[in-house]
């Protein structure tokens, strides 16, 4: 007898087994992109393995296993990072645990992996929820008097590398309170749009237009993640749609033939992982070429991904009559729920005091540090932890990259010093509090040992604080 969360059933339809894959292969394409973008064409590291397993996935991204593999390379991949990640990455940390934890514990009965198109219509409730909570912890962490400041705002200072190949065009102050107001305004309209099933059509073409605006700006590696999750919003018989098109349309039907044919080829997998060897040996030694190739690359092959995607959707829904709903937002096993909860805490982390790095705040300018709080709507008060209470400068260190750090005005936490000081092992520094030059106290790794926990040391992380007067992100 099947429990309320089994997933011993019999396969749905064929349009949620493509479903699945299409999400699948868009998460590895973000995986790799994410890879490029911040490490380069790396191979020995923990993230080449996650290269590889993305890569394999690509290539038949409707199998179980491989997806599986996927999500377990990247989870071990990021806790090993931890806390040095981004937040997009511990938001797949936190999706790749939970779907890795569900299909674990639901499979133990049929002892048998599940169908691909039931699993997408169990995980797919899970995949909207978060990325709505993402989206309005964004907004709201906008909501400050730095942000809407033009002087400083991170909102204009992204606006200005839209157009990175000519900074010329976007120079002006014309830009800056349209790039504030206007980035409030589709953060905030966005998890609403997604979450009414009747807009969530209006929500993904908004969406995916500022998401390609943020790939040029530079923020490639999340919008290729938003883009992976938007498939759980996208209508269950998207599938048949595109089929419907294509089979209307030789050209789009001998292009699909093409790249399926492509996928199943034997060696492609052997190709392509010799493709990134070559490109490794090749760019590493030419680190600036590598940079520069890369920086434009990325964005404008995400961007030629959202022109694509719109072209077909587009062409999708011109066809036949609207569209049905793709889904609730009901958490379907008590594994989503806990991963949910996990979310959140992350999410308000900066209010309370608990951290301040890869909280999804994403560019707000928000400083949640005693003296300096700025947000308009949350108080103080409701501060628990008292980790960011006191904010240092580095008089002297035997790290030169730590002594800089407080350079122009930029202070650290004082709990963030201590734990870098921490993580490596012979370093010292001596530092004051930001206000005083009198005082002055050393870390040293040995010293500051059992000030924290390993476990503390691997959660808590807290940004650097500029100087009020200091543009940039």
């Amino acid at each position: 007898m099947s429990t309320p969360y089994s997933i011993d059933q019999p396969t749905r339809t064929p349009d949620g087994t493509w479903m699945f894959g299409l999400f699948a292969g868009a998460l590895a394409l973000s995986l790799i992109l994410h890879q490029v973008w911040w490490f380069g064409f790396e191979v020995l590291s923990v993230h080449f393995v996650v290269v590889l397993a993305a890569l394999w996935t690509l290539f038949r991204p409707t199998s179980i296993v491989r997806v599986l593999a996927m999500l377990a390379a990247e989870v071990c991949s990021v806790a090993l990072d931890m806390p040095d990640v981004g937040s997009h990455t511990l938001l797949v940390l936190v999706s790749g645990a939970s779907v890795l934890a569900y299909v674990g514990w639901t499979s133990l009965g049929p002892r048998r992996l599940p169908d691909a198109g039931l699993l997408f219509e169990r995980i797919a409730p899970f995949l909207r929820v978060q990325l709505l909570l993402v989206y309005a912890v964004a907004a709201v962490a906008k909501l400050n008097t730095g942000f809407f400041d033009g002087a400083v705002s991170c909102g204009a200072a992204l606006a200005a590398q839209v157009a990175w190949f000519d900074p010329s065009l976007l120079d002006g102050a014309w830009r800056v309170v349209p790039s504030i107001y206007g980035t409030v305004a589709i953060e905030l309209a966005l998890p609403v749009l997604l979450a009414v099933p009747r807009t969530r059509l209006l929500g993904l073409a908004l969406g995916v237009a500022f998401h390609a605006v943020l790939a040029l700006a530079g923020n490639v590696p999340f919008s290729a993640l938003a883009l992976a999750l938007y498939v759980a919003f996208l209508p269950a018989d998207t599938p048949s749609r595109v089929r419907a098109v294509a089979l209307e349309r030789p050209w789009l039907a001998r292009w699909a033939r093409r790249i399926r044919r492509a996928a199943r080829f034997r060696a492609a997998l052997p190709i392509a992982v010799g493709s990134w060897l070559v490109a490794a040996a090749v760019l590493t030694p030419e680190p600036a070429l590598a940079r520069a190739l890369i920086a434009n690359g990325t964005r404008l092959l995400v961007v030629a991904i959202i022109v694509l995607a719109a072209g077909v959707l587009i062409l999708c829904l011109r066809r036949g009559g609207p569209p049905a709903p793709s889904g609730s937002l009901r958490l379907g096993h008590p594994v989503f729920a806990v991963g949910i909860g996990l979310l959140i805490v992350n999410s308000l982390s900066p209010y309370i005091g608990l951290k301040t790095d890869t909280s999804f705040t994403m560019f707000s300018n928000l400083q949640t540090e005693t003296g300096r709080w700025n947000h308009v709507l949350i108080p103080e008060a409701v501060r628990v932890f008292g980790y960011q209470d006191e904010l240092v400068r580095v008089t002297d260190s035997n790290d030169p990259a730590l002594e800089r750090r407080t350079a122009e005005g930029t202070r650290v936490v004082r709990f963030e010093l201590e734990r870098y000081v921490r993580s490596r092992p012979g370093t010292t520094a001596a530092y004051t509090q930001a206000e005083s030059d009198g005082d002055v106290r050393v870390a040293s790794s040995g010293a500051a040992a059992s000030a924290a926990t390993p476990v503390i040391d691997r959660l808590v992380k807290f940004r650097d604080v500029r100087a009020p007067e200091r543009s940039g992100c």
